[in-house]
C-alpha cells in the first residue's frame, strides 16, 4: 500500500520541477549537509530553501552535451548488459521528511525494478576524483554515491547502478544495493536542516566557500 506522504509528480516542464525541488532536500543536495558537495555548501542550501530561490544554472557546453548524451549512454549500457530500460520521468517527494528526488532511468528487466543514474565523465575528472583499483573495485565521488542512496530510499527500490561513460569511450558500471541505515541517517540530517530553516538559524558558514 502506498504511503500517503509519498507524492509522485510527472515531470512535464522544467519550471514546475524546479519549484517542486524548493520544498525538499533532493538527492543532488543531500551531500551538502555533510560538506561533501563540490557545488554547494550547507549555507548556500539553507539560503536557497529559506528564501525559496530557484537556481537555474547556466547551461554550459559540458552540461548541454551531458544531457544530450544521457540517453545514448543509457541505451548503450542497456544493450551491452541485456537490460530493458526506460526514462524515470517522475519527481518523488516525501512530504513528511521533506526529501525529494528525480531520476534518470529505471531498469525493468527481471522481477525487480532498479535505478540507473547516468554520468558523462571527463577522463581527467575520473582519474582525479573517482577511486578505481583496476580490478573492478570502483568508488564514485561521495556526492554521487549519496545521490543514488538517497534515490533508492525515496523510491523504495533495493538496487541501482551508477553508469559512467568515461572519456567518451569507456563504460564503468557500479552496482549498489540500498542501505536502509543510510536512508535513515539522511532523514535525521534533513530533519535537523529543516529545523534550522524554521528557526532562521543558518548552518555554520564556511568562509572560504561562502564568501
Amino acid at each position: 500500500m502506498a504511503k500517503k506522504h509519498i507524492v509522485e509528480t510527472p515531470i512535464t516542464n522544467k519550471q514546475d520541477w524546479l519549484e517542486n525541488r524548493l520544498l525538499d532536500v533532493t538527492s543532488t543536495e543531500v551531500s551538502a549537509l555533510y560538506d561533501l558537495n563540490p557545488y554547494k555548501s550547507a549555507f548556500e542550501l539553507y539560503n536557497e530553501k529559506k528564501e525559496k530561490l530557484i537556481i537555474n544554472l547556466e547551461d554550459t557546453s559540458r552540461l548541454a552535451w551531458g544531457r544530450r548524451l544521457e540517453d545514448s549512454i543509457a541505451q548503450g549500457c542497456a544493450e551491452d548488459q541485456g537490460w530493458d530500460v526506460e526514462p524515470f520521468d517522475v519527481y518523488i517527494s516525501n512530504t513528511k521528511t521533506r526529501m525529494g528526488s528525480s531520476f534518470d532511468y529505471k531498469i525493468t528487466s527481471g522481477d525487480e525494478v532498479g535505478i540507473m543514474e547516468v554520468k558523462n565523465v571527463d577522463g581527467f575528472i575520473y582519474r582525479s576524483k573517482w577511486e578505481d583499483d583496476g580490478n573492478g573495485n570502483i568508488l564514485a565521488p561521495p556526492f554521487i554515491e549519496m545521490q543514488l542512496q538517497h534515490q533508492l530510499h525515496l523510491a523504495n527500490i533495493e538496487f541501482g547502478y551508477i553508469v559512467a561513460l568515461v572519456g567518451g569511450n569507456e563504460m564503468k558500471i557500479l552496482k549498489r544495493e540500498r542501505f536502509p541505515e543510510i536512508g535513515k541517517e539522511f532523514e535525521t540530517r534533513v530533519k535537523e536542516f529543516w529545523e534550522l530553516v524554521k528557526l532562521g538559524t543558518p548552518p555554520k558558514i564556511d568562509y572560504e566557500r561562502d564568501s
